[in-house]
């Protein structure tokens, strides 16, 4: 699974890229099989639609954790990571990198939401902090299972946010305090009032392009992620359930 210099060019520059339609219909298509069946077996879905009764008491977000515990896939998500994947993430660490040996995938799911669909009150973060030095020492690959639309509960990413804590002036600030200052992101982390159109557009910070990246698209397609930029859940709006699985490369 080689990636093109535009790819690579694109990851390194806004910290995100998407592989369209990288894995086969016959490595994500079994998956997708046995997850329904979970949700049959958990009383998820009945008559082949799905019921989430069993977990309108969580938070929203606390929901994706109980499902990755409820539906048991096991080693079998190891299909979606194949070596020429795996060798494709680490050839965009920035010093010569050797294989751990490999991490269990996550399950990532969630079912459909009453709720608008908004980009109020999400959870963004970053899970691998800052090195001192502007260095990729861990990339994330996120693996869609099944077509997931817009507004579809897929991961948000601010595209460009690794790039802010190493410019002049940030005094190792994070990526998020700096957006922060600006006014129009800055309610991306306020109590409500984000869902505005013109986040989706991208806007300079101290000269760097910020812009959210929807992680939606077709079964089979990778998304690739620095594991420095902000990101988040988001609300699914749609009637269908987000299957999605990640897998985590850190420089040892």
């Amino acid at each position: 699974m080689l990636l093109t210099d535009p790819e690579r060019m694109q990851f390194e520059k806004l910290g995100v890229v998407r592989l369209s339609s990288r894995l086969p219909q016959n490595r994500t298509g079994p998956i997708r099989e046995r997850i329904f069946a979970e949700f049959d077996r958990l009383g998820l879905r009945a008559g082949g639609k799905l019921s989430s009764a069993k977990l309108r008491s969580l938070p929203i977000f606390r929901q994706i954790g109980r499902l990755e515990q409820m539906v048991k896939i096991g080693s079998e998500l190891d299909r979606l990571f194949p070596d020429e994947l795996l060798a494709a993430m680490g050839s965009l660490m920035t010093s010569p990198w050797l294989r751990p040996a490999r991490p269990h995938p996550q399950l990532l799911l969630s079912f459909p939401h009453k709720e608008a669909w908004s980009l109020d009150r999400l959870n963004w973060h970053v899970d691998k902090t800052p090195t001192p030095a502007d260095e990729i020492v861990a990339v994330q690959a996120f693996v869609l299972i099944d077509d997931v639309a817009s507004r579809g509960g897929a991961t948000l990413a601010l595209a460009g946010t690794h790039k802010l804590p190493y410019l002049p002036g940030s005094r190792g600030n994070s990526a998020r305090n700096i957006l922060g200052e600006d006014p129009i992101f800055a309610s991306l982390f306020g109590s409500a009032g984000a869902d505005k159109e013109y986040l989706w557009r991208p806007r300079e910070i101290r000269g760097v392009p910020i812009s959210i990246v929807e992680m939606c698209g077709r079964a089979g397609d990778v998304y690739l992620m620095d594991m420095r930029v902000l990101h988040s859940p988001s609300v699914n709006a749609t009637k269908a359930a987000r299957m999605m699985a990640s897998l985590r490369l850190v420089r040892p």
